[in-house]
């Protein structure tokens, strides 16, 4: 099949859709964090509950991440991603009603989670049904922008529901967001040209997920995603409390603040995708436009990560955020693109939802982690830079294995090279 060189009126529309998906996703994240202070004064809750809260939410992130990439291989993608938002909007919905109490909010955040876990993978799984290898990163990226977007637009809306209707209120209008879009997504998406089930291979060596899981691409992919999530958890749970209880600033100045931040990095993350595309486009091998190239957005991130809570306030601190919760973001389009180009179509959905479930665990430790830090430290402040410090170390030392490790063409390679027995390929 000859790729097309130019993406399809179609395929730009499935594209639209699923950023709006993100969008939606990470404006179901960020209202909890924008909410937090309201929260822990109704429900009465220490740093360390409201971080468990937090954490709740990843408790099945990577159990369904990767249960469901599998079915991202056998079921359509319209059902599939209508079903995720149905689940993840009821769990918002939920929340809008004034009975609901500390025991509602854990349960709806582990649901939340677990409809959640799968979402980016299959957002990915499915553009690339309608686009070709080389073409892939600008896609990624542009679903990766789509969770800056939703933070950008998403946080100064909600903060302002939240102090003039109530912190219920900002959870159900996510909610009816959800159920909008699931709407449109039931009319209008569906799977491309280059969808698994669209090129099915019958001849093609049926490689164990065992050799797959140890490539370096996928080691160094799950290395600087774990470092990734960790850092994008913690910062979407407590980084408006910080700014709060911390600077002293208010609940919708701090919303524009990191409004502002998100949208700052709406343009790194699209750089960064599009140069990615360049180099690919120009015959740069995939590990330095995927790589390299994302692990030195990781290692910048955290670089300014240590500088968070250094800086003091001011314009200061706006720039180094600017830096710190958004370049490293990038990385994830490039890692998925990535991925893509060492599996077979037939496995894509799986793999991705295997990576992104197990890097996502870290989501489970961050927020109750950080919650307990600062409840232990001296001052909040000491507590707060205690645990920015440990999410820039991570993404230090996460990026520098992606940059050593993610060879997709050198891994897919060795795989066609040496294919497994069939009795030891399920």
């Amino acid at each position: 099949m000859a790729d097309p060189p130019e993406p399809s009126r179609r395929a730009r529309t499935i594209l639209v859709l699923l950023v709006l998906f993100m969008m939606i996703n990470f404006m179901d994240k960020t209202v909890l964090g924008l909410a937090g202070k309201h929260i822990r004064d109704d429900l009465g809750l220490s740093d360390t509950a409201f971080g468990s809260i937090g954490s709740a939410f990843y408790l099945l992130f990577s159990v369904s991440g990767i249960v469901v990439g599998f079915l991202a291989d056998r079921v359509p993608a319209r059902r599939l991603l209508a079903v995720l938002v149905v689940v993840w909007s009821a769990s918002q919905l939920v929340i809008g009603l004034p009975a609901a109490g500390l025991g509602a909010l854990l349960a709806t955040r582990v649901t939340l989670g677990m409809a959640e876990g799968p979402a980016f993978a299959t957002a990915n799984h499915t553009a690339f049904g309608w686009f070709p290898d080389r073409e892939r990163a600008l896609p990624s990226s542009l679903l990766t922008v789509g969770g800056a977007a939703g933070v950008a637009i998403g946080a100064p809306l909600l903060a302002v529901v939240v102090t003039r209707f109530g912190w219920r209120a900002a959870f159900a209008l996510t909610g009816v967001l959800g159920v909008l879009w699931t709407l449109a997504w039931l009319g209008l998406g569906g799977e491309g040209p280059y969808a698994s089930r669209a090129e099915p291979a019958p001849d093609e060596p049926r490689v164990p997920y065992r050799r797959l899981l140890t490539r370096g691409t996928v080691l160094g992919g799950l290395a600087a995603g774990f470092a990734g999530f960790w850092t994008m958890a913690v910062a979407v749970t407590w980084l408006p409390q910080y700014l709060q209880r911390v600077h002293g600033i208010a609940l919708e100045k701090a919303s524009l603040i990191a409004a502002g931040t998100q949208v700052v990095g709406i343009g790194f993350m699209l750089a960064i995708g599009y140069a990615s595309t360049r180099m690919m486009r120009a015959g740069r091998t995939s590990r330095a436009a995927r790589g390299v190239l994302g692990g030195a957005a990781l290692v910048t991130s955290g670089l300014a990560t240590l500088l968070v809570t250094r800086v003091g306030g001011g314009a200061a601190l706006i720039l180094v955020m600017m830096i710190a919760f958004t370049v490293g973001n990038a990385f994830f389009g490039l890692m998925q693109a990535a991925l893509s180009e060492l599996v077979p179509a037939s496995r894509r959905g799986a793999l991705l939802g295997i990576v992104t479930a197990i890097a996502s665990t870290a989501g489970a430790f961050g927020p109750l982690l950080t919650g307990a830090v600062v409840d232990a430290a001296a001052t909040r402040a000491a507590g707060f830079q205690h645990a920015f410090d440990l999410g820039a170390v991570l993404m230090i030392c996460g990026g520098l294995l992606a940059a050593a490790l993610i060879r997709p063409a050198r891994d897919r390679a060795s795989l066609d090279a040496a294919p497994a027995p069939a009795l030891l390929a399920h």
